[in-house]
């Protein structure tokens, strides 16, 4: 028994090396960055949204390339949450302070202000609250930035620069490792306005569901009257329909009436009757005369005087 629980102990922590061994099955990032320079980029990236001119936004309009529409994108961000949460005052760093940067000061002809621009970069880099993320082959920056009303966070996703194995030797010049996928500026609620938020949409959403459910109850309960004001509609036009025809009928029997030749003197008999009556008197005169009986009568026509 005490030999079985032994193999199961080695056996346990035989599978825990191995786990401890394999790969987590992340893709890594495929370039290479530091994250001073990918912070201190990202800070210098969101100076020149903020600052963005029209000819810039003309520029990333007319151009056809995804890193010019991703910038785009990021200048559109920027001032949408301007708009919303006022103007930039300064980056937030860890101890809960501000501080903003002139990123003018990099390109002084006096090198003492390059220098001092460059050494104050770097401690605004070491102490601005900021968090890096890598993500497949992208690597996700958010920095915290002090705005009038609320704070925004910055959110830049990075990815492999495409021109950085052959821009040294074709342009003779240096560019990043990395080039920006997506940017975007979010306002920085706090728990308390994201609980009043989600309230209001719920209250909104459930007074909608109530207004409308009141309304079917409303179109329910009218249709016992719609019934009966479609039966009353039915009744009243059978009705009057019948009462045309009526009055149709009657129109017709009148004209046929009207129309019939109403003869005004008696006629007990017909001509044939009064040929053989006539017939009969003409031939027993003639008999009693001393004449003959065999007298025919043709016909009988109204003598003119």
């Amino acid at each position: 028994m005490k030999m079985k629980k032994i193999v199961l102990l080695f056996s346990m922590i035989a599978v825990l090396f191995s786990l401890t061994g394999c790969s987590d099955g992340q893709e890594h990032v495929n370039f290479e960055y530091t994250s001073t320079n990918i912070v201190g980029d990202t800070l210098y990236q969101s100076y020149q949204f903020q600052n963005a001119s029209d000819s810039y936004r003309a520029y990333l309009e007319d151009s056809e390339e995804e890193l010019a529409k991703a910038l785009l994108g990021g200048v559109n961000n920027f001032e949408t949450a301007t708009e919303e949460c006022g103007n930039f005052v300064g980056y937030r760093l860890k101890d809960g302070d501000s501080k903003e940067f002139d990123f003018a000061a990099l390109q002084a002809q006096d090198e003492a202000v390059y220098y001092a621009a460059v050494e104050d970069l770097n401690t605004l880099v070491a102490n601005v609250d900021a968090s890096i993320e890598e993500s497949g082959n992208t690597v996700i920056v958010k920095v915290t930035a002090a705005h009038e009303y609320r704070d925004v966070i910055y959110t830049y996703i990075y990815e492999k620069n495409p021109a950085y194995d052959y821009a040294q030797e074709i342009y003779q010049q240096s560019v990043a490792p990395y080039q920006i996928k997506e940017v975007t500026a979010a306002p920085n609620y706090s728990f308390g306005e994201k609980m009043s938020k989600a309230g209001m949409n719920t209250l909104m959403g459930m007074g909608t569901v109530f207004i409308v459910l009141i309304f079917i109850s409303f179109i329910i309960a009218q249709f016992e009257k719609i019934n009966k004001a479609s039966i009353a509609a039915s009744d009243w036009w059978a009705n009057r329909k019948n009462k045309d025809n009526a009055v149709k009928t009657t129109d017709t029997e009148t004209k046929a009436v009207v129309s019939a030749p109403v003869s005004t003197v008696a006629n007990p008999m017909d001509d044939s009757q009064l040929v053989a009556v006539i017939t009969a008197a003409v031939v027993a005169a003639s008999t009693a005369s001393g004449g003959t009986d065999k007298l025919i009568v043709r016909s009988i026509r109204k003598a003119k005087r």
